[in-house]
Parts: C-alpha cells; sequence; structure tokens
C-alpha cells in the first residue's frame, strides 16, 4: 500500500513541476509586459511656485480660508464634489427634442443640468468627462486624486484597494489645513485611512443593492453642508452604476435612480454659498449591458458639472469640448489654493479660475498665470522621472522643448497661452507612449522558458520514461523546479535578465542529461490525431490576428463541431469496413453501436449549435443582438419571471439527474457508507437551495425588499460543497458489497443492471474461493465496482456543477447543460472509437492526442459559452456578491474567487473531469456491454474500470501522459497569445484586444493547471482506496 500512494505522489509530483515550470515562463513574461509606472515619492509645497503676490496666512501659518493660497490666490473657499459612480455623459445630457413617450430610461431623466446652464450660461458648464481605460472605479479615483495615468496591469488591481501614498489632492488638502469631508464609497476610507475629519461611509461591493450607500449619503449631506467646520466635501453615489450592473441601463431602475439623482444636485444647489464650487462628475461610463472597464466611447466618456454663482465662464462654444479627468487635479488644487500633486499630469480649466468679480485684464493674467503654474508643475515632473533613469522619445521630448521655448518668446498673454495648452497636451500624450513601453529581454527570456518547457513536456508525452518512470528522474526534475524559482525570484529582486536565461539554459541541460530516457520512439500519429492537431493549430495561430480574437467563439464553435464529426465519420467508415469483409451491410446502420454514435453526435451537434443563444457579444461584434441570458431573473419584466424561473430550473434539475441517474444505473448510490449517503443527497438538496434562492432573489427585487437571511442558501451551499468534497476525499468509496445469502433476503435489488455486479476481483482471490470447501462463503457480490473509479469524480462533479450553476446566475443555467451534454457526448464518441479499434487494455487506456484536442477545444467553447468574452468589461462582477452581501470580515479574497470561478468554470469543470477521459472507454463497455468491440471481448473487459486498479502502472502512465497531452495544449495557446502580444506590442489593438486576451488565457492556464492536479490526485486517491480494500478483502478471504 505505502508503495501505491509513493508512485501516485511520483505522478502528481511531474505534472506539478512541469505546471510550476510553466507558471514561471508565464510570470516571468507579464512583469515584461505589463510593466507598471514607476512612482516618485515626492510631495508639491507650497515654496515650489509661490505666488509673487503676498501670501495672506494666519497667525497659525496655515492660509486662511479668506483669500490666501499656495501658488496663486483662490478663487473659491469650499468645494462640494457630488461623485455619481458611471454618470455617463448622455445620462445628463438633456434633449428637448425627446417627447417624454419616446426618452429611454436613461435619457432625460437629470433636466437640472441643462437648466441651471440655459438659465446661468456663464455660472455653469456641462462637458464630457473622458476617463483613462482602464475604466474600473478603484483605478479612476486613483486618475482623479493623483492626476496621473494608470497603466493597463491597474484594472487587475479593482478588489484591492491599498492605501495611495503618490502625492495626491486628498492629501495636499489636509496638509494645508483644509478639512475634507467623504460620504458614501466605502473605498475612499481604504485609499486615504486618516485622512478625513468626518466620514460617512457605507460597504460599496454588493452591485444587488442600489439604494444603501445613496441613502447614506443623502440622510448626511444636508447636514455636513449646514456645518461651517469644512472646506471640502466629497459626495461618492453608487446607486447608478450598482443599477448598471444589475439591470442595464435601459431598465425602469434607472429611469427612478438618475431622477433621485437630479433631485439631489437640486437640493445642493440650493444649500450653496456663493464663493462655493460644484462639481458634479462621474468616473466612467457603462455599456449597454451596465459594465464597465475598457476603453469604448460609452465606457470612457462620464459627464461633468461645473457650477457658482461667483464663476464668469466665457460665453458656451457651439461644440461642447470634452475635459480629460485628469484636468481636475490641477484645477481643484488651484481653485482652493493648495500646490498640484507632483505627479499630477492634468491641464488646469482656466476658465473655472475666473470669478466674476475680476476685469477682463485680471482675468486674463488668471488664466495664464494658471496655466503657468502647471507647466512648471509638469515640467517639474517629467524631469524628475526622467533623472531616475527613464527616458522619453527624443522627437517628443524635444517637441515640448520647442513649446517652452516658444512660449517664452511670445509677446501677448494670448499667445504664451496657448503655447502652455499645447505643451500640457503633448506632455501627456508623451507619457502615455512611455508607460506603454516593455521590457523585451524579460519578455524574451519568458517565451524562451515557456517554448523550453513545452519541449519538456512534449518529449515526456512520446517517450519511455512514462512507462516506468524512475525515481531519480523526478527528484533531479524536482530540484530544477526549486533553481528556476530561485532564479526567478533573483530576477525580479535585482532585475537581473541573465537569471531568466539561466533558469531557461538548465532546463535544456536537464534535457540533455535524461535524454536516453526522453528518447521519443517512432511517432504513430493516424488521422484520429492529426486531424484535431491541424485545427487545434490554426487555432493556436489565430491568436496573431486582431480580427480572429474578436471572433474567436465562433471559430471555436467550428474547430469543436469538426472534431466531434471527425469522430463520427471514423467511426463509420470503420463499420462499414468491418461489415463490407463480413458482408452484412444491411446491419450497419441499424445496429446499437451505429444508433448510439449517431445519438451521440446528433447530441453535440445540437448542443453547440443552441450555444449561440448564451453568447456574450463583444463590443467589435457590431453584428451581434445581446441575448436576455446574461439578465438576471430581477432584471427581467415581471411577465418574464415565470418563464425564465422554470427555463433556469429545469436545467439545473437536469444537470442534477443526469449523472444521478448514470451513478444509479452503475450502481454506485447503494448502500450507507458516509460518500454514498452524501452523494445521494448533497447535489440534490443544493440545486433545490439554488431554486430557493432564485425566488428569494425575484421576490426582493420585484417588491424592494430586503429580507433577513436571504444569503443563506448560497452559505449552506458553499458549505454543503465543501463537506461533500472533503469527505468524498477522505472516504473516497461508492461500493456496495452484498450481505451474504443468508440475510440477503431482507434486502431490496439495489441496481436494475446486472452488469455492475461484480463477482471477482482478483485472481488470487478466485483460487482461494476455489480451494475452499463448497460449503464455505461464496464468492462477495459487489455493486459498482466496475465503476468505483470515475464515480466518486462524478459525485464531486455534480455538487461542483451546482455550485457553477449559483454563480453563473439564473440566465445561465441552460449553459451549464449545454456544456455537461457536450462534454459527455465527447466522452461518449472517444469512448466508441477506443472500443471500436483498440486491440488491448494498453491502448484502450491511453486516449491520445485526438482526446486532448477535443477537450482542450471544449475547455475554451465553454468559456464562450457560459457568457463570457476575453475583454475586462465582459466580467460578471455580479457573481462577486452570491452568497457573501454583507460578509465583512471575508474581505476581497472571496468576491474575487467567485468572479474567478464564474470566468473560468469551464476550465475548472474540465480540467477536474480529465480522468474521466481515460476511464470512459472501459465504464461504457461495463454498462452496455453490447457497444464493446469484438477485439475486446472476453473475461478482463467485464471488469471495467478495476482493471486499472489491477494495473497501476498502466493507470498512472495514462493519466500522465492524458494530463501532459492537456496541458500542453493548454500551454502552447498561451505561448502563442504571448507570442503574439510580444511581436504585435506596437499594433493599434494592443491594449483592446491582444492584451486582454493574453491575460484571460494567462490565468485560464493557471486554473487549468490548478484543476489537473485536483482531478489527478483525487482519481488517484480513489485508486488507492479501492486498491487497499482489495487487499484486504484477499486477507479476509
Amino acid at each position: 500500500m505505502w508503495m501505491t500512494r509513493h508512485r501516485n505522489c511520483e505522478v502528481l509530483v511531474v505534472i506539478f513541476c512541469v505546471s510550476e515550470l510553466l507558471t514561471v515562463g508565464l510570470l516571468l513574461f507579464s512583469h515584461g509586459f505589463l510593466l507598471t509606472r514607476q512612482v516618485i515619492p515626492s510631495n508639491s509645497s507650497c515654496d515650489d511656485f509661490r505666488d509673487p503676490k503676498p501670501d495672506h496666512r494666519g497667525e497659525t501659518g496655515h492660509p486662511s480660508h479668506t483669500g490666501g493660497g499656495c501658488w496663486m490666490m483662490p478663487p473659491f473657499r469650499k468645494t462640494i464634489i457630488l461623485l455619481i459612480d458611471a454618470l455617463r455623459y448622455d445620462f445628463a445630457l438633456y434633449n428637448a427634442s425627446l417627447k417624454d413617450d419616446d426618452t429611454l430610461p436613461y435619457q432625460n431623466k437629470m433636466p437640472v443640468f441643462g437648466e441651471i446652464v440655459k438659465q446661468h450660461p456663464h455660472q455653469a458648464l456641462l462637458s464630457p468627462f473622458m476617463a483613462d481605460a482602464p475604466t474600473t472605479t478603484m483605478q479612476r479615483l486613483k486618475g482623479l486624486t493623483t492626476g496621473s495615468l494608470p497603466t493597463f496591469i491597474d484594472a487587475s488591481l479593482n478588489f484591492a484597494s491599498e492605501e495611495i501614498e503618490e502625492d495626491n489632492i486628498i492629501d495636499q488638502l489636509v496638509r494645508h489645513g483644509r478639512r475634507v469631508t467623504i460620504l458614501g464609497d466605502d473605498t475612499w476610507g481604504g485609499l486615504f485611512p486618516g485622512r478625513f475629519s468626518r466620514s460617512h461611509l457605507y460597504s460599496s461591493f454588493n452591485v444587488m443593492d442600489l439604494h444603501t450607500v445613496d441613502r447614506g449619503v443623502l440622510s448626511h449631506l444636508g447636514e455636513e453642508m449646514g456645518r461651517g467646520d469644512w472646506e471640502v466635501i466629497v459626495a461618492h453615489f453608487l446607486g447608478v452604476d450598482h443599477c448598471g450592473h444589475r439591470y442595464g441601463p435601459n431598465h425602469p431602475q434607472m429611469a427612478t435612480k438618475l431622477a433621485q439623482m437630479n433631485e439631489a444636485v437640486l437640493q445642493v444647489i440650493a444649500g450653496m454659498d456663493n464663493d462655493t464650487l460644484l462639481l458634479v462628475l462621474g468616473d466612467h461610463g457603462m455599456t449597454q449591458t451596465g459594465d464597465h472597464g475598457g476603453d469604448s466611447r460609452e465606457e470612457v466618456e462620464a459627464a461633468l458639472f461645473v457650477y457658482s454663482p461667483a464663476l464668469h465662464l466665457p460665453s458656451p462654444p457651439v461644440h461642447t469640448l470634452p475635459v480629460a479627468q485628469v484636468d481636475l487635479v490641477p484645477t481643484l488644487a488651484l481653485s482652493l489654493g493648495v500646490p498640484v500633486p507632483f505627479s499630477s499630469l492634468g491641464k488646469v480649466m482656466e476658465d473655472v479660475l475666473v470669478t466674476a468679480g475680476m476685469s477682463a485684464e485680471e482675468a486674463e493674467k488668471q488664466r495664464h498665470l494658471g496655466l503657468h503654474l502647471n507647466v512648471q508643475q509638469v515640467k517639474r515632473y517629467l524631469t524628475a522621472y526622467r533623472e531616475l533613469g527613464n527616458s522619453y522619445p527624443q522627437d517628443l521630448w524635444h517637441k515640448l522643448e520647442l513649446l517652452e521655448g516658444k512660449a517664452l518668446e511670445k509677446s501677448s498673454v494670448g499667445g504664451q497661452r496657448t503655447a502652455f495648452s499645447e505643451y500640457l497636451t503633448l506632455a501627456k500624450l508623451m507619457c502615455e507612449e512611455i508607460w506603454a513601453r516593455f521590457d523585451v529581454q524579460e519578455m524574451l527570456s519568458g517565451l524562451c522558458l515557456m517554448l523550453s518547457v513545452l519541449l519538456m513536456a512534449g518529449l515526456l508525452i512520446h517517450s519511455s520514461a512514462l512507462t516506468d518512470i524512475k525515481t531519480h528522474i523526478i527528484k533531479r526534475l524536482l530540484i530544477l523546479t526549486v533553481v528556476v524559482n530561485l532564479l526567478f525570484a533573483l530576477s525580479l529582486s535585482f532585475g537581473f535578465v541573465i537569471f531568466g536565461y539561466a533558469a531557461n539554459v538548465l532546463i535544456l541541460l536537464w534535457m540533455y542529461a535524461h535524454r536516453q530516457h526522453l528518447t521519443v520512439s517512432q511517432l504513430d500519429f493516424k488521422a484520429i490525431d492529426c486531424i484535431p492537431l491541424l485545427l487545434v493549430s490554426f487555432l493556436l495561430l489565430g491568436s496573431f490576428s486582431n480580427s480572429f480574437v474578436v471572433v474567436e467563439n465562433y471559430v471555436v464553435a467550428f474547430i469543436l463541431l469538426s472534431c466531434i464529426t471527425l469522430y463520427l465519420l471514423l467511426l463509420m467508415l470503420e463499420i462499414v469496413s468491418k461489415k463490407l469483409s463480413s458482408g452484412k451491410m444491411l446491419k450497419v446502420f441499424g445496429n446499437a453501436f451505429s444508433v448510439t454514435c449517431g445519438t451521440g453526435w446528433a447530441a453535440a451537434v445540437v448542443c453547440v449549435r443552441c450555444s449561440g443563444w448564451f453568447w456574450r457579444c463583444r463590443e467589435e461584434q457590431h453584428w451581434c443582438l445581446p441575448g436576455q441570458a446574461q439578465v438576471p431573473l430581477s432584471g427581467l419584466p415581471q411577465h418574464l419571471h415565470n418563464w425564465r424561473y422554470f427555463t433556469s430550473v429545469l436545467p439545473l434539475a437536469l444537470a442534477v439527474w443526469l449523472p444521478r441517474r448514470w451513478l444509479l444505473l452503475c450502481g454506485n448510490l447503494n448502500g450507507s457508507r458516509v460518500g454514498v449517503v452524501l452523494a445521494r443527497t448533497v447535489p440534490v438538496a443544493c440545486s433545490v437551495l439554488v431554486a430557493v434562492w432564485w425566488a428569494i432573489q425575484a421576490v426582493m427585487a420585484a417588491h424592494n425588499l430586503d429580507l433577513w437571511g436571504h444569503v443563506i442558501p448560497p452559505r449552506v451551499i458553499y458549505a454543503a460543497t465543501a463537506v461533500h468534497v472533503a469527505v468524498l476525499a477522505c472516504v473516497p468509496l461508492l461500493i456496495y458489497e452484498l450481505p451474504p445469502a443468508a440475510s440477503r433476503k431482507s434486502q431490496p435489488l439495489v441496481s436494475d443492471n446486472p452488469s455492475t455486479l461484480i463477482p471477482h476481483l482478483y485472481k488470487s482471490l478466485m483460487e482461494k474461493y476455489r480451494t475452499q470447501n463448497s460449503k464455505g462463503p461464496t464468492i462477495p457480490i459487489v455493486y459498482g465496482l466496475a465503476t468505483g473509479l470515475s464515480a466518486s469524480m462524478v459525485a464531486v462533479l455534480m455538487v461542483v456543477v451546482v455550485v457553477v450553476v449559483l454563480v453563473a446566475g439564473d440566465g445561465l443555467s441552460g449553459a451549464v447543460l449545454l456544456l455537461v451534454l457536450v462534454a459527455a457526448a465527447s466522452l461518449l464518441l472517444q469512448a466508441l472509437w477506443k472500443l471500436k479499434t483498440c486491440h488491448n487494455l494498453k491502448e484502450l487506456a491511453r486516449p491520445g492526442w485526438s482526446a486532448a484536442c477535443l477537450w482542450f477545444t471544449l475547455s475554451i467553447h465553454g468559456f464562450y459559452l457560459t457568457g463570457h468574452q476575453p475583454t475586462f468589461p465582459a466580467l460578471h462582477w455580479s457573481a462577486a456578491f452570491v452568497g457573501v452581501e454583507g460578509a465583512q470580515s471575508v474581505g476581497n479574497w472571496a468576491p474575487a474567487l467567485l468572479v474567478g470561478l464564474n470566468t473560468y468554470s469551464s476550465y475548472l469543470l474540465l480540467g477536474l473531469a480529465l480522468p474521466l477521459v481515460v476511464v470512459a472507454p472501459l465504464a461504457l463497455s461495463v454498462v452496455f456491454p453490447s457497444l464493446r468491440g469484438s477485439r475486446l471481448e472476453g473475461d478482463e473487459i467485464s471488469r471495467g474500470e478495476f482493471l486499472l486498479v489491477e494495473e497501476p502502472d498502466m493507470l498512472r502512465e495514462s493519466l500522465m501522459s492524458t494530463a501532459l497531452s492537456y496541458i500542453f495544449l493548454q500551454a502552447a495557446k498561451v505561448f502563442c497569445t504571448s507570442l503574439a502580444a510580444f511581436v504585435l506590442r506596437r499594433h493599434l489593438m494592443l491594449w483592446k484586444i491582444f492584451a486582454p486576451h493574453f491575460i484571460f488565457e494567462a490565468v485560464g492556464l493557471i486554473v487549468t493547471l490548478l484543476s489537473v492536479l485536483a482531478g489527478l490526485g483525487f482519481t488517484l486517491r480513489v485508486q488507492a482506496a479501492l486498491a487497499s480494500w482489495g487487499e484486504r478483502l484477499v486477507k479476509a478471504a
């Protein structure tokens, strides 16, 4: 028994080492590709660019809030910032030509902006407020407070609210005696802990909650405005953003929420003082599905409303000019008389610095001074950034120097202002370009490392090492993995790329040292292997085309159907050729084998074709019409609730009933073992709880209720799933031994399939019974032993599928069922092919490249089938709150884990189920004996999966070969997307298409590696338990 566990661990060590080395190469490439901006730990101060006029200060040395400032005289004493999350520009724009009956739910619901601008054109301004991608709330808040530009990788940090240490407007206000009050989104408390004089913050992460944060803000906003001990009030409303996530913009709830915001703005304007500046702004927009995170126009075009009775704006232009969001920081700083943060790249809105009491000459000088200070501040930052060893494009840096000289040469104030504006615009463009730079050497070392590991995996798959892998080889592979990880850590710590190349050399040397064991025997690729590999090659090469990536869901579905159809055609050819030789052509298409083949193929084709109902539309797929599958039941019109509910519960019930029926047919749900009892009850109970939870969510949304305990069903499901998996890992056997004949009369019939009875175990056990007296005990009869290896995995997958449906949402339960059905049909066709063509058990248990290609393509198809796209706006953020609403103690890891489970559910399910590819032919041959091929007839094949328990080395070899093949294909896909990102790093669509594609594929590979390891470990655990049970039975006999 100890030897069995030791050999099983060796299999896991090999897979772990290959996976770990691939991960190191991927991380090395990512570190060079997804660079972050270098933060300069410097802060601006009053002494940097002092106003030439006297700086009126109070006795304390701080600016006296009556007019003194740091760099220039502040035009305003107080500022109120109303941040309406996801306030898109067209939400705020009033279109007088639209009739009330013709307006969409988000149109003309905030007329306050249009009315104020019309009544006070010189005191109010409404403009598009352009965000820089990524348009996630966390990154937008950082940009709105620091004035800096985010890098692409910042989108992945949306779950983390780490304190901002870079110089920012909040710290500048506090440092110079301005008192700041914050209301609303608790993200501010994480970004700026201890900075606010007063705070009323509320949990922001539950997008299902439209009202708690907004009601909290409104309950305190009037009271805070009435107090005199503040200079800045920030009120962050979240209802509009949450309404978009939950319902989308085209929903009556959006109209209600926007009307509420309109009333809030009116109340603030009514209570303002004349020396107060009001800024109403959105941090980003939203797509037509209510998502954000990308760079489409709908996502980056927010709204900005500026108003103060003291303002004196120029006459409004014919066409409203957009304002960059980074421009808010210098505008707010100079308006309140504090220094502009050191790293700000924004351009001050110079017209906001002019008040009604100024003459035309004073106003012009005020605008000029603001821009001049702004240019000096930006130039100082660019110089400091350059002195840290960073470089700028020479042509752009030269243009900046020319513009600076041009501004000094201009005699007129207007000419200098124009030059200053051009300087600031060009500086921002230059920084956008340099922060899209890459560490080419580090990217190359990561690519080389991944390529070397792929070569190692390919050699292992086709070498003789898998047949009898030596312990010393595994030990050396483990040492190699440790050394490569050490070199990777040194590379990150010291910035020496040479360590990455050294790791690559070590891998090549390891392969050379073990070349005798890695010798590839003669490759024998058949049509069933070559054609799928060719199709998969086209899929991999498509990563280099942006047009291909955009339509990858269509291409993957085509390749999947092609692989499935290939199995059918070759099976039919095999049958026809045999019948021709025997002269029995009349029975070609009428026998059970042919009917089963046709049924499996038809089911797979129908399911793949129906998958289009659940696909999510990309922004670039202009022909695609979004369906209602992405909208939760609570977001649908009332008359569709019953229809959606029952069409969601039915797929969920089938997803549980079908595998449960299989286990009953195999005799694995009989008896009173702990694992058997859980397998019978937990999946059914969890599916019922999912249906109950959907109903509760619909009732709460329809009647605007907040029912106590509505999060209990999901939490019970999570707990039951954890217990179910843990118990099956400890007690994995789902078999039932019939009691002796004397007491068998009281036992009910436990299976209607006699093929599941295994009346013999080992040859040695048989011999012992044959030598016993005829009056002794009879041969033991065991139900479920023929499928004992796969039954536990099916039981685990049943409950995992229920959790996936829970996290995916009611609209996508049908998609999960389609994925399960296509996977089952694929297993069926692959098993039929093996049963028809294999000559011995070793061939039967070795699936080959065709099965790996089919499983690999299905995993990618499942990603699109469950309503995903490799873009950040397509992430299902609503999954983050399933069962964790109000659970403050879990932090951000649980929501992030739930979003990951929702996004990569197909990779998780197919990685866990990978061992089923190995055992499916044996299980099918036992449950349906008529499907066995003539080449495999005999007593041994009737034992099904227990043959692999008797031949553990064959099982380990097959599992290792299948796992390495599947990992090889997944890693090759990531390698191609990485290579595409490297080669096309200056492509126009890099950050819009190629970089997100790389990130989603990379995370998918990590999920695949973990799930494959878990699936293999669980299967080997079941094999060890079966072997131990057999040994005990032999000893007892």
